[in-house]
């Protein structure tokens, strides 16, 4: 009796480890080879494209904030006068070069130049007259032939076979087109984007390049490359595909694949660039992508030869020992329930506790913050948008009575939540005892004060290379008849009536181990006239991403916000500030910390 029901047991033991083998067999098939459809599904719909659009908005962003510079520094009211007046007035020049010295170093740009159409003189971020504009020049032909089109900016990107180097420039019309007063503009080179390219290197066997409307590379991952011929690399056919070289580059994004003479799959993907008429391409062996797929099959055969091992072990023991299998797996059942629930139980006092902790920061986050109160005491007018990206935040707001007027102040503090709360905490604290103990009326210098002592308190000099915890912070003092303004990569935009000014902050960031301690911060002096509008924010709003296209919003955006909107009451003002917001990023999520400030003094 025992011999039958041991052969008994030992069919069902077997006849269920030949089912679960099959099972497992038919399922690994079956799952490698969606596996192996969803990966290049994956590749060409998300990967590709994720990877063309990552390193073309790095090219655009370069070109635009080019152009945004350039563009600024041709509507410059004080140059187009200097330029009209005929370069005679000193102070004036002096001020025109200055900014144009500012635009090359701040952006490190190659080169910035004015020339001018009255004397057609040639000027440098030196201060320098390099050249005098001769029509009979063929070095000089590019300014005639850019007044000649009447058009207000033009950008053009040359590959240097001398120099092995790229080079971006953008020219713009100061003034009116038809009669401009003369032209400016930015030289940058694009080598720095090369070492960006081999950061987006995806396996051994991709490649990137940036390719002109004839063919010819400019940059890639690999240095080599540049200045061959695209049809070096990949077949004639697939550039013609593309449209390099045919005059008709498709206007969005081309995912294809190809066999190389190798007899292998290769997956590309040409991706227009959207500040030039220049192709990405982007490319990988498609046996680099689905090379983990040899480890799946690996995988299935061991996991059978487990299961066959394992299940035979656990049918044998459950046949043989086991006499109640069911109200063994109540009990079972059971002990998992208070398992689960003691565990539930723990989950929710620790979320309670946590929600109050960051409930209590909350709390004492506004505490420190100024009141409506204050701040109505303070400005004749004014309207706050403060954000926080969760419950607490990084960003802060400051106001504080001084001996000779009121300061007021925008900071921005390293990281989001509870952390960057408590360094919001420590900031506003830092200040008060700065200008309460030592009496300070100068906003460059406590800047400077609060750089030594966070730097101190962080123990920033003791070189610590895992974090740079600081601040980015806009201080103003407020007298009698005018402003007094210091940032540290902070700016502040004054409204004229019809001018907005920007007033650009040091670029460097409070407490950061690149801002030594003995760090000099400036101060800028602004004249307080009637309806006189002032704005301070923090990067979040600038940095929002949304739109068509999920770019930032941008300083330009902001500005062009701040004269549309400028000769209306603050209150007005707030309205349309958070509806722009609120209108541009759509569905996206808050990115950062917001924080903006408006007021009149």
């Amino acid at each position: 009796m025992m011999i039958s029901r041991d052969r008994g047991v030992m069919r069902v033991v077997m006849l269920a480890s030949i089912i679960i083998v099959m099972s497992i067999l038919l399922a690994g098939s079956i799952v490698y080879v969606l596996t192996e459809n969803e990966v290049v599904k994956k590749l060409k719909q998300k990967d590709l494209l994720y990877i063309a659009e990552s390193v073309a908005s790095k090219v655009d962003g370069r070109m635009q904030r080019a152009m945004e510079s350039s563009l600024l520094l041709a509507q410059d009211p004080e140059i187009i006068a200097w330029l009209q007046n005929g370069e005679t007035d000193e102070q004036m020049g002096k001020h025109s070069i200055e900014k144009l010295a500012r635009l090359a170093k701040g952006f490190d740009y190659s080169n910035a130049f004015i020339v001018s159409t009255l004397t057609r003189h040639y000027w440098t971020e030196e201060g320098r007259i390099v050249d005098t504009m001769d029509p009979a020049n063929p070095l000089n032909r590019w300014f005639f032939d850019f007044l000649g089109k009447q058009r207000q900016l033009e950008m053009f990107i040359d590959y240097n076979d001398k120099r092995e180097d790229t080079f971006a420039f953008i020219n713009v019309m100061m003034g009116d087109p038809k009669h401009p007063s003369g032209v400016a503009g930015v030289g940058m080179n694009l080598k720095s984007l090369s070492d960006e390219f081999a950061k987006y290197k995806y396996g051994q066997s991709s490649h990137l390049w940036l390719v002109d409307n004839t063919g010819k590379i400019s940059l890639s991952d690999n240095v080599a490359h540049d200045g061959k011929m695209i049809s070096g690399f990949i077949p004639d056919s697939v550039v013609k595909g593309i449209g390099i070289g045919t005059g008709s580059i498709a206007a969005g994004p081309q995912v294809l694949e190809y066999t190389n003479d190798r007899g292998e799959i290769v997956d590309l993907i040409g991706y227009p660039l959207k500040s030039t008429n220049w192709e990405l391409l982007f490319q990988i062996d498609r046996s680099e992508t689905v090379s983990f797929l040899e480890k799946v099959k690996l995988h299935t055969w061991l996991a059978t030869g487990i299961c066959i091992v394992v299940m035979t072990f656990l049918f044998f023991v459950i046949s043989r020992y086991l006499a109640n299998p069911y109200k063994r797996a109540l009990e079972l059942n059971e002990q998992l329930e208070r398992l689960v629930s003691e565990r539930t139980r723990q989950l929710k006092e620790q979320t309670l506790k946590l929600t109050d902790s960051i409930d209590y920061a909350q709390r004492i986050q506004e505490a420190i913050l100024p009141s409506k109160q204050i701040l109505d005491g303070f400005l004749k007018e004014h309207f706050l948008l403060w954000k926080p990206r969760d419950v607490v935040g990084g960003d802060f707001y400051w106001a504080k009575q001084a001996r000779s007027g009121y300061f007021i102040a925008v900071g921005d503090c390293t990281g989001h939540g509870v952390p960057g709360a408590l360094m919001t905490m420590l900031a506003v604290s830092i200040l008060n005892l700065i200008v309460e103990s030592e009496n300070d009326d100068d906003p460059a210098l406590i800047i400077g004060k609060l750089n030594a002592v966070i730097k101190q308190m962080m123990k920033r000099d003791q070189g610590d290379p895992f974090s740079d915890d600081g601040l980015d912070i806009g201080i103003c003092l407020v007298r009698n008849d005018h402003l007094v303004f210091a940032g540290a990569k902070c700016s502040l935009f004054a409204k004229y009536g019809t001018e907005l000014k920007t007033v650009s902050g040091d670029r460097k960031s409070v407490g950061s181990r690149k801002t030594t301690s003995a760090f000099q911060f400036t101060n800028t002096r602004l004249q307080l006239e009637n309806g006189t509008s002032f704005y301070m924010t923090t990067d979040g709003y600038l940095d929002q991403n949304g739109g068509e296209k999920n770019y930032s919003f941008g300083k330009q955006r902001f500005a062009e916000l701040i004269r549309s909107c400028g000769e209306k009451p603050l209150t007005e003002q707030e309205v349309e500030f958070r509806s722009q917001l609120k209108h541009y990023m759509g569905d996206e999520p808050q990115r950062d910390d917001i924080t903006l400030l408006g007021f009149k003094a």
